[in-house]
């Protein structure tokens, strides 16, 4: 997908794509366990948010938090557990910040550069390392369910 695809399409585009990226991971049947580091209570307080509505919760990804519904939410977690997590190496702390690009993160962690389909991006406090198809429904999830 090119820049120019991205930057043409409108919310509704997102929503149609991350929906159909979504229901294919929900269609394998797995059940993800809930690993993520920081819970929706937790991000509402980081960021001065309101609780979570009723059936759905709050999510990092990119540092940035987003509302997620329970489809969503288990959309989120079954990518979580089919990527890789970034060895940083000791004493490093993962910073919440939004939107690096995949030079920013590998200079920043002292990551190797990212070979063809291999992506890095901060899930939940967590560097992680992600296939193109992965880390295009994890942005998908970013831009159709932005909170702020």
């Amino acid at each position: 997908m090119t820049q120019e695809q991205w930057l043409s399409y409108d919310d509704a585009e997102y929503d149609r794509l991350w929906l159909r990226q979504r229901d294919d991971y929900l269609r394998r049947g797995l059940t993800p366990s809930e690993n993520l580091l920081l819970q929706s209570a937790q991000i509402a307080r980081l960021f001065g948010l309101a609780p979570a509505p009723n059936g759905q919760r709050y999510a990092l990804i990119d540092g940035m938090p987003v509302l997620l519904d329970q489809e969503d939410y288990t959309g989120l977690l079954l990518i979580n557990e089919l990527a890789q997590v970034a060895d940083i190496g000791s004493g490093l702390n993962v910073a919440p910040t939004a939107a690096l690009t995949q030079y920013e993160l590998s200079r920043l962690y002292r990551l190797p550069a990212p070979g063809p389909d291999v992506n890095y991006a901060v899930l939940n406090g967590q560097v992680i390392r992600l296939s193109d198809s992965q880390y295009e429904t994890l942005q998908l999830i970013r831009i159709a369910r932005a909170v702020l």
